[in-house]
């Protein structure tokens, strides 16, 4: 039934161009204004496509590939669930710990953190606090503090799942009761990991922005990636999996769950997605976080694309999706096209600022096809109805998807924005190439030279 609406969508947005276009707008221009549109709208039905073909009716909702396990009982699951841990890398996290702490409660005696040559009382707040810890002399960042850690588990432990001190694992009526049902199905899935449902905590409107993004990047996109999924900074692996995934690490805070995903991937393993596993993460609070986190984000996609690309390559022979998702939907639509959303953003901004003249009767730009005011409303209006055509097929309720229209009519001009973080980010890694240094210092930048590792729950990516 799918078809149907987005068929009805796209054309409805056909009809609109077409009219628009009537009026003696330039097609070019036209195309340029839509071009995020577009894209969002082709991955849209590529990813409802695929989801429906292959994972309703054949496997759980929960998950994005089949787990047939068996049925067991709570207490069987206890019973034969073979051994795992909780693993943290902390560093300066003292305030933090107690909160931490309590919600991990129940798996206390499988908590085991690391303390990356932290300078205040972390260490000392562990070992009172009666936790597995260790302590670094040395800063070496969380991919390294996490290698060393895992030398140094108990070598029955099988399966690790990598926390960070201020996220918590929830599902829907409280925290930690399917955790065990997952790391239980996860064991018998011969899978190397299994990325998280990641949701934002409530805030104000820009929590609230992230909110939609994350739950459409996860609820749809990471979906759609059945068993090559991408993990995140909080994700369960198969222990030899991780260590075989560190040991060829550059150990760089910079994107490192995509690096660890990469390699994996290009080594024949599986990583899947399952939405039991429930994780609340901080959202970025200031437009200035949230700019710099994405400088960062974006810098470590194409640094860590383009050091991995043999691994993506190897990965996508034979795999018609996998080619999509890392070479057209990442290489091609994120990473080539971007001076055309550039281009695009330019032309969309020279619209609006037009417009707003005319209705303040001021004329500072020229009337020209490329300055039209239609073609802000038309980009608008198709970016807006596929975005409410998203997040119906990213969430699982009519209260849910309800829940995020109010911030649907604002999520253009988040999207607008986006964009140049983005291009900051692909800049840094040009200029560090060619000249040594970086057009924006993001605070991945100041982490990596100072060792203090950002990956907390404000920078879990979706």
């Amino acid at each position: 039934m799918w078809v149907l609406p987005l068929s009805a969508l796209l054309l409805w947005l056909t009809l609109l161009g077409v009219r628009v276009l009537g009026a003696g707008l330039s097609p070019v221009f036209s195309m340029l204004a839509s071009l995020m549109v577009s894209l969002d709208l082709a991955d849209l039905m590529v990813r409802v496509w695929v989801t429906r073909r292959e994972r309703f009716g054949a496997a759980p909702s929960s998950t994005s590939i089949p787990l047939d396990v068996g049925v067991f009982t709570p207490h069987q699951i206890r019973l034969h669930t073979r051994p795992f841990a909780f693993v943290v890398a902390v560093r300066n996290a003292s305030e933090d710990l107690d909160d931490f702490l309590e919600s991990m409660e129940p798996f206390r005696d499988r908590l085991y953190i690391v303390d990356d040559a932290s300078t205040d009382g972390t260490y000392a707040h562990l070992r009172q606090a009666g936790i597995h810890a260790m302590r670094l002399e040395k800063n070496l960042k969380k991919p390294g503090a996490l290698r060393e850690l895992l030398a140094s588990l108990p070598r029955e432990i099988e399966t690790v799942v990598v926390l960070d001190p201020d996220v918590e694992i929830l599902d829907q009526g409280g925290r930690l009761r399917d955790i065990e049902r997952v790391i239980f199905d996860f064991q018998r899935s011969g899978c190397a990991a299994v990325c998280p449902n990641v949701v934002v905590r409530p805030g104000g409107w820009l929590a609230r922005l992230q909110s939609l993004e994350y739950r459409m990047a996860i609820g749809l996109g990471r979906r759609s990636l059945a068993d090559h999924g991408i993990t995140s900074g909080v994700s369960i692996y198969r222990r030899d999996a991780l260590e075989a995934a560190l040991s060829g690490h550059s150990l760089s805070v910079y994107a490192e769950d995509l690096r660890n995903a990469l390699i994996l991937l290009g080594r024949g393993e599986r990583i899947y997605y399952d939405g039991r596993f429930l994780i609340e993460t901080e959202a970025k609070r200031t437009w200035a976080g949230w700019f710099s986190q994405r400088v960062g984000w974006h810098y470590g996609l194409l640094r860590v694309y383009i050091e991995h690309f043999g691994d993506v390559w190897r990965a996508s022979k034979g795999r018609p999706f996998f080619a999509y998702q890392f070479l057209v939907y990442l290489g091609f639509f994120g990473l080539i096209l971007q001076p055309l959303r550039l281009l695009s953003v330019a032309i969309i901004t020279a619209c609006a600022l037009n417009g707003a003249e005319g209705a303040f009767g001021l004329d500072l730009l020229p009337d020209t096809s490329f300055t039209a005011p239609a073609l802000f409303l038309l980009a608008y209006l198709k970016f807006t109805a596929v975005t409410m055509a998203a997040s119906a097929f990213a969430t699982s309720s009519l209260r849910e998807w309800a829940s995020f229209q109010a911030v649907v009519p604002l999520y253009f001009f988040y999207a607008i924005a986006y964009v140049v973080p983005a291009t900051f980010g692909y800049l840094n890694w040009l200029t560090l190439r060619l000249f040594g240094r970086r057009t924006y210092r993001d605070h991945f930048d100041d982490a990596e030279g100072s060792g203090q590792s950002p990956s907390r729950g404000s920078d879990q990516g979706p």
